[in-house]
């Protein structure tokens, strides 16, 4: 019998989801149940390790993809699972990794034991599960982070619009498994662990089992060339697009002479002139399908 350990942002978290899930909980065989309730996303880390020592067997997080970050900050190397309840505007990690939206169809993943062991990456000591980058993602996502709970992903769409117009590219070195492989200009630089976004295959190779991260150098500028790298990233030709250096690799070292933002699974962190990222191999058990029937699901 599973030990449950319930995660709930209380600001992404719609009191009418809530009621459903506790009810959903109290039909569904589990040994033991505990609520943790969170105000923001921060506060996951510390609460997921709460439940670890409590004996937890899966954590359940109840929000966005800064509230899932968070809580897997705390599960990574230990015997204890993260499950997810997407509650986000974007549910990066929850998309990507193909969970269920219905309530019941999600604890069932749960109660049947379906777990998934997947790579994590790290970024100047934080663990993130999807994406980072530094430049014009961070920017975008700055600019987009007032509006977001209001406007959904209009407020991406709204900033990016903007964010293209007027980001310059800025130089920037790029070293992957100790090898310098980039040294000039570039608007962002972007590092995977799952390339998925949306049903969306940023990167096509990036998978969060093979043991490596996936970076992109991308040195799109101005409307036309980011219009030009989006039409190559919907027809899998990123890397035929003159805008896009892709590489992959176990450590991956980016530096830039001044500070510049940088955001881990769509929530800024800072800034930084440094950005040190490894990959954490088989570092996280997640509740979710196994690979063939996600892979169906996102068909």
């Amino acid at each position: 019998m599973t030990y449950l350990a319930v995660l709930a942002n209380t600001k992404k978290l719609a009191p009418g989801d809530r009621k459903q899930l506790q009810a959903a909980i109290e039909d569904a065989p589990f040994a033991k149940v505990e609520w943790l309730m969170i105000r923001k996303g921060s506060e996951a880390k510390q609460a997921a390790a709460k439940a670890v020592a409590h004996g937890a067997d899966v954590v359940l997080a109840c929000g966005g993809d800064g509230t899932v970050r968070a809580a897997a900050e705390a599960l990574v190397g230990t015997d204890t699972a993260l499950a997810v309840m997407p509650a986000g505007t974007a549910n990066q990690f929850a998309n990507a990794m193909s969970i269920p939206e219905d309530i019941t169809e999600m604890l069932s993943l749960l109660t049947t034991r379906q777990m998934r062991t997947i790579d994590t990456g790290r970024c100047n000591g934080m663990t993130f599960l999807v994406m980072a980058g530094i430049g014009f993602d961070a920017a975008l996502i700055d600019a987009a982070d007032d509006d977001k709970d209001r406007l959904g992903m209009v407020a991406y769409l709204r900033a990016g619009a903007k964010e293209v117009r007027k980001r310059k590219p800025f130089p920037v070195e790029v070293e992957i498994d100790g090898d310098k492989v980039f040294d000039g200009d570039a608007s962002c630089v972007l590092v995977a662990n799952i390339g998925t976004l949306k049903g969306f295959e940023a990167f096509p190779d990036a998978i969060p089992t093979d043991g490596t991260l996936d970076a992109a150098v991308v040195t799109a500028s101005g409307v036309r060339e980011w219009a030009g790298l989006m039409v190559s990233a919907v027809r899998h030709r990123q890397h035929l697009s003159g805008r896009a250096d892709l590489h992959a690799g176990r450590t991956i070292t980016v530096r830039t002479p001044k500070k510049h933002r940088f955001e881990l699974d769509g929530g800024v962190k800072g800034e930084t002139k440094k950005l040190e990222f490894e990959v954490v191999p088989g570092s996280l058990m997640v509740c979710a399908p196994p690979v063939t029937a996600a892979a169906a699901v996102a068909s």
